[in-house]
């Protein structure tokens, strides 16, 4: 069945008008009744398909406007029209009046908003919150046809020297209509609009893609290509970042702040950066004001109990590897001693695939570390493609230095704590140790950094653990907030609204 709003099929039916209307200024040129009469029956005929195909439309939105437009009943005018021209020999005037029929029945089907094809190609759905607020926007227009239709990636395993094919189209919220990307064919259906979240092409060496979904090809197949970034930050795009293929062919650009654009200051795609903040935030803040349950998977009550999520990056572990994991289990250990503290460790969902591909070395370790850390219930081990959820369920932060997940935290008002990689804290010397106030550790050294506290003997980890169970870091949270209120634009869960509106009114242009 045809949605007849779709840019090419309202295109479809306009050039169909057109040939008609030229098939009319040949009557004349005719002097032969028969040719005319013939003539007269290739119009009607394709009048017949511009109806049929306004009568197949399936959306009530769309059935509404062809009936409010009339546009069946003009056709049928037409074609009466024409009926009548078979019966004689056409002179000027029937011409004039065929093709101010058309004219008529041209402009009323312009007159018809258009729907536009829209297509997210995530591919990992713990990713997924990067475009999530978007994709709500534009699935609740009805002037769209919205398809999320995640892509199989590939990871690297050095140790077998292969790439093992991954596919999450089942980790999407239930409320995700998922589509199969093979039965989502680019050249067929040439969207108006792909959002991608993947700027790599082949320049990645732990995750990659079928070449068909590099940026070369989608700029082929669709009229707009849109990239986000899948993380947020303190507002810069970084080295490794800043000069890779999709971001040089997106047609759109949409980072999380004007400070963030300034960092791509000199770059030819700098004019196609719109700084409209970021759906990570928008998750967040709907999450912190609406606070959900706990995943079954979590198989936990936390009522009267107090959350940490303890976050392990990839670059963490390729710069220290052993030391880190060593630090883990050490942590894993004492963490014990609270009874009303619950840890959730959610490892970068990419961490694994990257140990497999840059330091195979430590695979046994790593998995060990994992098996020890679930076997023993020292925590929850979270794998869930909602990062959000456990953002807004958790008290706090520990871990990593650099993570974009901070600055969730961040905005969320939830206090973070970096902890030193490596270098074990001995509990014993931190009890012995002359403490700081929160006051004097939590804060935002520069622009660029976090609103967090870094680990030392003199406000330790074990201090963070207390204060946060004892509920005595409120002052912390409200200086935190106040310190990164211009993270990004629109911090307050519009994001992927205002993108929505930008695309549509450009689009509409």
């Amino acid at each position: 069945m045809v949605n007849l709003m779709l840019n090419e099929e309202k295109n479809r039916l306009v050039n169909l008008i057109s040939i008609i209307r030229k098939m009319s200024n040949r009557l004349l040129e005719v002097g032969n009744k028969e040719l005319q009469t013939e003539i007269l029956i290739k119009c009607q005929e394709s009048a017949l398909v511009i109806g049929d195909s306004l009568e197949k439309c399936v959306y009530e939105y769309d059935i509404e406007a062809v009936k409010n437009n009339n546009i069946v009943l003009e056709l049928e005018k037409f074609c009466e029209s024409i009926y009548l021209c078979t019966q004689k020999m056409i002179v000027q005037q029937d011409v004039i009046n065929l093709v101010s029929d058309l004219d008529k029945i041209e402009q009323l089907i312009r007159d018809i908003p258009v729907t536009y094809r829209i297509v997210f190609l995530p591919y990992k759905a713990a990713m997924w919150d990067s475009l999530e607020s978007i994709w709500q926007a534009f699935y609740n227009d009805k002037r769209c046809e919205t398809t999320v239709g995640p892509i199989t990636y590939f990871e690297a395993n050095r140790k077998t020297n292969e790439w093992e094919a991954k596919y999450d189209g089942g980790k999407y919220p239930d409320y995700v209509p998922v589509t199969y990307f093979q039965d989502y064919l680019l050249g067929d259906k040439k969207p108006d609009v792909v959002f991608m979240h993947y700027p790599f092409d082949n320049n990645n060496y732990v995750t990659t893609m079928h070449p068909a979904y590099f940026s070369e090809e989608l700029k082929k197949n669709c009229k707009k290509l849109a990239y986000v970034p899948y993380y947020v930050n303190a507002g810069f795009i970084s080295d490794g970042y800043i000069d890779l293929p999709l971001l040089h062919r997106a047609d759109y650009l949409f980072f999380q702040s004007e400070r963030t654009k300034e960092s791509c200051k000199g770059y030819d795609y700098y004019d196609r950066i719109y700084a409209l903040g970021s759906p990570k935030f928008d998750k967040i803040i709907e999450l912190v004001n609406n606070r959900p349950a706990a995943p079954e998977s979590w198989n936990i009550d936390l009522t009267g109990k107090k959350a940490l999520m303890l976050n392990t990056t990839l670059s963490d572990f390729l710069e220290n590897g052993e030391l880190l994991m060593n630090k883990l289990r050490y942590l894993f250990d004492v963490v014990g001693d609270y009874n009303n503290l619950v840890i959730v460790w959610r490892p970068h969902p990419l961490l694994e695939g990257t140990v497999k591909a840059m330091r195979p070395q430590y695979i046994e370790k790593y998995t060990e570390l994992v098996n020890y850390y679930v076997q023993n219930n020292i925590g929850i081990f979270d794998e869930s493609a909602d990062i959000s959820t456990a953002i807004a369920l958790c008290d706090g932060y520990i871990g990593s230095r650099y993570s974009s997940i901070i600055n969730l935290f961040e905005v969320s008002g939830r206090p973070i704590y970096l902890f030193d990689s490596k270098h074990i804290y001995n509990k014993q010397l931190s009890k012995n140790a002359i403490k700081k106030s929160p006051e004097d550790v939590f804060l935002k050294k520069s622009e660029l950094g976090y609103f967090a506290c870094e680990e030392s003997y003199e406000y330790s980890i074990y201090d963070f653990m207390e204060d946060i169970i004892n509920d005595k870091l409120v002052s912390i949270k409200k200086k935190q907030l106040e310190a990164v209120k211009d993270i990004a634009s629109n911090l307050d869960g519009t994001a992927g609204e205002n993108i929505h509106k930008f695309i549509i009114d450009d689009l509409d242009k």
